[in-house]
């Protein structure tokens, strides 16, 4: 496993035309889609682009799988503001 460059992250990102906000199910569905699409062997399909999503997913898994989870109350609100909200009363009128 080598260390992941910033820019083969954003070109991954790019390639498999993912949001900020995303999880690993989401990122695999992305890449199923996209390779169905661009399969050689479709119509429409292009064996270039299907060789660059495939590297792009490649290279987002490694970076998944070694990536550092912070375990802190923050990181939590930043990841669920609605259910902090819902937790205060915010969306109750409290």
């Amino acid at each position: 496993m080598h260390q992941i460059s910033l820019g083969e992250f954003q070109y991954a990102v790019d390639t498999l035309e993912l949001l900020s906000l995303t999880t690993q199910v989401d990122v695999r569905k992305k890449y199923l889609k996209l390779s169905r699409k661009y399969h050689p062997d479709m119509e429409g399909g292009s064996t270039q682009k299907f060789q660059d999503i495939q590297e792009a997913y490649t290279i987002l898994t490694e970076y998944m799988e070694s990536f550092r989870f912070v375990f802190d109350v923050d990181e939590f609100k930043r990841q669920n503001p609605i259910l902090v909200n819902i937790e205060h009363g915010f969306l109750e009128g409290k």
